[in-house]
């Protein structure tokens, strides 16, 4: 199964290669597969759509991935499933006795490989959804989060703190009497 994920540019069809299938969370959680750190939290199966083609020397890498991440609210602290997506880009050029001239369709973003150009897409993956990590998700747009005084879940139950906050710094405008 882990072959599948490992792609030779030397050996690609014309036509090019096309994946429209799920990346195991199993692989992506690896800690003994690949050189990217692994998807410890990952909560399933990343479904991704990638397509790999040729023009000339540069081998273009585009597509879309999703999956679950198992985060905490950054209101509440409760865990929950946190959808991550993106889009794949890369472009990649074997290593070769031309390498110091770059080619016109390909700028420096290019990564150039040694033959026979073998990349890991699990690699390309991981990458790619590190790169879409946001450090403050909340599990709802509703989610009204801890209470400052007593620490309660305010989507669970009510507070019943009293807060003093005569020592507010606007606590004065309270007493302002408006015409």
């Amino acid at each position: 199964m882990r072959r599948h994920w490992l792609v030779t540019l030397q050996n690609l069809a014309i036509t090019g290669r096309q994946w429209d299938t799920d990346a195991p969370m199993t692989l992506l959680k690896d800690q003994n597969i690949g050189s990217v750190q692994p998807l410890t939290d990952l909560a399933s199966d990343v479904r991704c759509q990638l397509k790999l083609e040729r023009t000339g020397d540069i081998f273009r890498l585009t597509g879309l991935w999703r999956g679950l991440i198992r985060r905490h609210c950054s209101r509440c602290n409760a865990p929950f499933d946190w959808r991550a997506e993106g889009d794949t880009e890369r472009e990649f050029r074997l290593a070769g006795g031309q390498e110091a001239r770059l080619d016109e369709n390909c700028d420096n973003s290019c990564e150039v490989v040694a033959a026979p150009g073998e990349i890991d897409l699990i690699d390309i993956l991981r990458e790619d959804i590190w790169l879409a990590w946001k450090s403050d998700v909340i599990c709802s747009d509703s989610c009204r989060g801890l209470c400052q005084g007593c620490g309660v879940d305010l989507n669970r139950e009510s507070c019943q703190c009293e807060q003093d906050e005569s020592d507010h710094p606007f606590a004065a405008l309270r007493s302002l009497q408006l015409k």
